[in-house]
């Protein structure tokens, strides 16, 4: 029995490890690698239950999988924040991002809790990805300017007004894209991105496949692979739209923050290439566990907002309410002086 628990984790930390080689392989190239990046979390949690195991049979062994998570611990912190949030500063923004899914689920009571979130954390500026309707929700009302491009359901609404504002075409859908505006906050200039890469869109078969599945038939296989090659599809197309928002952004005369949804997990080639140049809001303030989708397939973290390194981040919340299939990121971020 020792024998086969000691193989299984050896096997374990092994995919592990290339997880966390995901990063480093561009999925337009190679995806699979993109799919043992997204499955990091029930890694981390199976290597964790395999040190506790061993430490309360009190073997040795628990260096093995202990070792494995420590070699992984930048990525660690990337789905665990260990961080405190700064007291409020004057000069401050507050940016709110989230896939509303249409607004579907903000009604009734649910609507008064989003109200009440806005009252709370009073968000100058909201990101909304998935904004499917053609009146501007009554929710967001009280945001005097707003930018909406035609066919898009990416909409920034915004208590400052716009002094710029555009669209990248690097979507052949309406669900998909990236917008920005150019806003002036305590004397400075930035730009702020609101962006939804390319969707998996396989949320649907996983749900049906978890309810359906027999994994001694063909069609459950044949689905399998259909979420596969779903997967792989789409890796491949946010790769192409994020080397488009990064060449755009780094063009930009002023500071940027960009928010939204990635549909990338942390141990994604997309995150290493933000990461880059942009600061991580979870990593720099988050706090507990950093999960943003809300739906079939739980642990992702896919909803972001990055900040130049002109921008000093003092608080990153994810609000764990049912307001959508993601939960609302919001960040104070404290706006220094432009470094033109």
């Amino acid at each position: 029995m020792e024998k086969t628990l000691r193989s299984l984790n050896l096997l374990l930390i092994f995919i592990t490890f290339i997880s966390y080689l995901s990063p480093f392989v561009d999925p337009s190239s190679f995806w699979l690698f993109s799919f043992f990046g997204m499955a990091y979390p029930w890694l981390l949690i199976l290597n964790l239950i395999f040190v506790l195991f061993w430490l309360s049979s009190k073997n040795w062994y628990f260096f093995f999988s202990l070792g494995c998570i420590l070699v992984g611990l930048n990525h660690f912190q990337s789905f665990i924040g260990l961080n405190n949030s700064l007291p409020e500063e004057k000069e401050e923004i507050t940016i709110m991002t989230m896939n509303s899914m249409g607004y579907q689920k903000i009604k009734g009571d649910k609507k008064t809790k989003f109200k009440d979130l806005l009252t709370k954390h009073r968000p100058e500026v909201v990101a909304i990805q998935e904004g499917f309707t053609n009146d501007h929700p009554s929710v967001l009302k009280d945001y005097p300017y707003n930018h909406r491009p035609v066919g898009s359901v990416l909409c920034i609404y915004s208590k400052f007004p716009f002094i710029n504002k555009g669209n990248l075409d690097i979507s052949e859908n309406k669900s998909n894209g990236c917008i920005f505006v150019d806003i002036k906050v305590n004397g400075q200039i930035i730009r702020l991105y609101n962006m939804h890469l390319q969707s998996n869109k396989v949320s649907a078969d996983a749900s049906k496949l978890k309810k359906e599945a027999d994994i001694q038939t063909k069609k459950t296989w044949l689905n399998i692979k259909g979420i596969l090659g779903k997967i792989s599809r789409a890796a491949s197309t946010r790769s192409a739209q994020a080397r488009a928002i990064i060449s755009h952004f780094q063009k930009s005369k002023y500071p940027i923050i960009v928010c939204g949804d990635m549909n990338d997990t942390p141990l994604s080639h997309n995150y290493k290439r933000f990461s880059r140049v942009l600061h991580d809001g979870f990593k720099e303030r988050g706090v507990g566990l950093g999960t943003t989708y809300n739906e079939t397939i739980p642990l992702l973290r896919i909803d972001y907002i990055w900040t130049a390194k002109q921008f000093k981040v003092n608080s990153h919340e994810i609000i764990k309410e049912n307001f959508s299939d993601h939960y609302p990121v919001i960040s104070r971020i404290q706006v220094i002086q432009n470094r033109e």
